[in-house]
């Protein structure tokens, strides 16, 4: 015997414990977001639904004001500090001599009132960045910690501009002797620009949040390892300091200097104008640079992990969601053309004569067009900020160390010996001959080295996954297209197809059998019950037996469907729980889909639950839907297809909430058997007890 009413699985509890009347009676997202209009997230009650609805729908520019701005703020705001330190550290002036480096010069001492603004500006500076730390990692409101952190910045900044402005007045450079000014002075103007900057950009995005966010929406956007980035740049910075701390004191260097040193070593740059010559200093160097690499190395898989490829799978969802939004705008809905690029257009059948199943897949293959369409044109957005980026770290980096050698002390480049020297520099070859003497070129190649480096090193990275896929992609059209004579890029295909097998990521999802799958004669079911329950399921023909024949029993395969379902459902989630690492991540087919909607209780060849994708009217929700009359498209922005979130994950959400809502349903019925039998068996003992 099993539970009454099997195949009505929507009138129970959503993904969400809600009943049929909660007020969010809409499919609700599990981290993949598919709503048609924004207006539909105000039936949203929970907070983190209404996030992440708004995030989704969102442009581009409220991911950089929520996410991307806060996160710059996290990570250079330490480093402004410590370019503050840095500032502190030694006096602005110092004496040198015609015939050596500016670095070997004499301090001239600072008054004492310069150092008492310097420290006010470095304090209030840390205690900004203590209370921007506290906000992102939820221990301050935004409200609260916004306004501290913002005043905070603008206060050293506007401090440590007063110091440099006064600076020519009010220590002003002997006039009897050769003098400049060291290192600390640069220091202070680069603390000084970045504190203005960062709190610039926080404002715009407390401005932003203020007056034009949701009322619910009012924090920043940052998961819990992109908070992570802002505690890793503050330890690297401390070790960076501490280190140059050691190596002062050790060689005898100035503590600049050995700044320098140690943020050279770290990248691993090598220019050679400081080493190590003190066995102690040559003893310590072996902990002290494979520590500060793997520093390195780990700030940049997070820079890469957390801002490129968030920022990518977000701008890559926006960018399907315009491109599928252009195609139909751009076609004709009377005539069932959707326009894709240019010239290219895709015939929609709109003909009810047409197969549903047929216009279905039509569908879908017109969205997986889109979908090629906006990968493209994100991979060429991909390689040409990578270009320039790399070009503007190179000829803006070549201009400044071309113009800061110019000064007493310096080699005097030319701007093509600068260029070379960048060149050199920022592929972190090192070779020496070239580096940096001056008071402003130090400072300048550190704060150059320590954003020019890892951003290129992340770009390098994206540039070679593109390059990778385009390399992939070609060899298989290659293997596809390619005459028998080129049996070498057939071989490559086959090779390939097998090690993806290998590995589970591309076997198939659907069934043997299923939508006149020739194969399902050779499938080895492990009972020939469950074959006749997929056949119920899948309405196809499935005896492996007797390949060709029908069940006698209809009213038999439709309780063995009741039966096994959520054996069915269990199994499948096993095959996609192979498919959730594959790389590149897994795409579905259509006959795969049609398999998994089918588990989910979405019948491809029913017309009543589909719209077509121009129709605005229809009341639409993403599967799974909570009420009839509800209708979606491959085409729409409820599509499966649209989620922010890999295929197999929105799959296994869905089996996952039916396979819950399966084995609820199970244990309610056979606990009304229970206790039907218990009030059976009461009943009996009260007869006998009578007689």
């Amino acid at each position: 015997m099993d539970e009454p009413n099997p195949n009505n699985e929507h009138s129970d509890h959503d993904a969400f414990g809600r009943g049929p009347h909660h007020p969010a009676n809409v499919p609700a997202p599990n981290g993949i977001i598919n709503i048609p209009r924004p207006q539909q997230a105000q039936q949203y009650i929970h907070e983190d639904e209404e996030d992440a609805v708004t995030d989704y729908n969102a442009p581009i520019s409220w991911w950089i004001l929520s996410t991307l701005f806060p996160l710059i703020a996290g990570t250079f705001g330490p480093l402004a500090s410590a370019f503050n330190i840095c500032a502190l550290a030694i006096s602005w002036r110092t004496t040198v001599d015609s015939n050596s480096t500016e670095s070997e010069g004499t301090h001239i001492q600072d008054p004492a009132s310069f150092l008492a603004v310097n420290a006010v500006s470095l304090a209030i500076a840390l205690l900004s960045n203590l209370v921007l730390l506290a906000q992102i990692t939820d221990r301050l409101s935004h409200q609260r910690a916004s306004p501290v952190t913002i005043a905070g910045w603008y206060a050293s900044s506007m401090l440590l501009l007063g110091l440099v402005a006064a600076t020519p007045d009010h220590l002003p450079l002997p006039t009897n002797t050769l003098a400049t000014y060291s290192q600390a002075f640069y220091y202070a103007i680069f603390s000084c620009i970045l504190y203005f900057i960062l709190a610039s950009l926080l404002l715009t995005t407390s401005l932003s949040l203020h007056f034009h966010a949701p009322s619910y929406s009012r924090s920043f956007k940052l998961t819990m390892s992109q908070r992570s980035l802002m505690l890793q740049t503050m330890l690297f910075l401390g070790y960076l300091l501490a280190a140059g701390a050691v190596y002062s004191r050790i060689e005898g260097w100035d503590y600049l200097d050995a700044v320098y040193f140690v943020n050279v070593t770290l990248f691993t740059i090598g220019l050679g104008d400081y080493h190590p010559l003190t066995h102690l200093g040559r003893s310590l160097f072996f902990p002290m640079a494979i520590g500060g690499i793997l520093f390195v190395g780990l700030m940049i898989a997070s820079i890469r992990t957390l801002v490129l490829e968030a920022g990518s799978r977000k701008i890559s969802t926006r960018m399907v969601e315009k491109a599928r939004h252009k195609a139909l705008k751009s076609g004709d809905p009377n005539e069932g053309k959707v326009k894709l690029r240019g010239i290219h257009t895709r015939q929609l059948h709109t003909d009810p004569s047409v197969p549903e199943l047929d216009r279905r897949k039509q569908e879908f293959e017109i969205m997986r067009d889109v979908q090629k369409q906006a990968a493209h044109d994100n991979r060429m957005i991909a390689l040409a900020i990578s270009g320039s980026s790399f070009v503007i770290l190179w000829i803006v980096g070549a201009v400044v160390f071309w113009q800061a050698e110019e000064a007493t002390g310096g080699q005097d480049w030319s701007y093509f010996e600068a260029l070379y020297f960048t060149y050199v520099a920022l592929l972190t070859i090192g070779y020496g001959d070239f580096c940096p003497q001056t008071n402003s070129a130090k400072p300048a190649f550190v704060f150059w080295s320590l954003i020019a480096l890892p951003t290129l090193t992340v770009l390098i990275g994206a540039v070679g996954d593109t390059v990778s896929d385009l390399v992939a992609s070609s060899t298989l059209w290659l293997g596809q297209h390619a005459p028998e004579s080129l049996k070498i890029f057939r071989q490559a295909k086959a090779t390939a197809r097998k090690k993806r097998n290998r590995e589970g990521a591309f076997q198939t999802a659907k069934p043997p059998g299923f939508m006149d799958d020739e194969s399902a004669a050779e499938w080895d079911f492990e009972d020939q019950n469950i074959a006749k329950a997929i056949q119920a399921l899948g309405g196809r023909q499935q005896d492996n037996t007797q390949p060709g024949t029908k069940p006698e029993d209809e009213k038999e395969a439709q309780a063995l469907l009741s039966a096994y379902r959520l054996h069915i459902l269990l199994r499948e989630m096993q095959n996609v729980v192979q498919h959730l690492d594959a790389q590149p991540p897994r795409k579905y087919t259509f006959e795969e889909w049609t398999w998994f909607l089918k588990l989910i209780h979405e019948d491809e060849s029913d017309p009543p639950g589909h719209r077509l994708p121009w129709d605005r009217d229809a009341d639409v929700a993403a599967p799974l839907r909570e009420k009839d009359g509800q209708k979606w498209s491959w085409l729409g922005q409820e599509s499966p297809l649209m989620s922010m979130e890999d295929e197999p994950k929105w799959v296994l959400a869905r089996l996952l909430e039916v396979a819950r809502r399966r084995s609820k349903k199970r244990g309610d019925y056979w606990l009304q058997i229970w206790r039907e039998q218990r009030e059976r068996d009461a009943s009996d003992d009260e007869l006998l007890g009578l007689g």
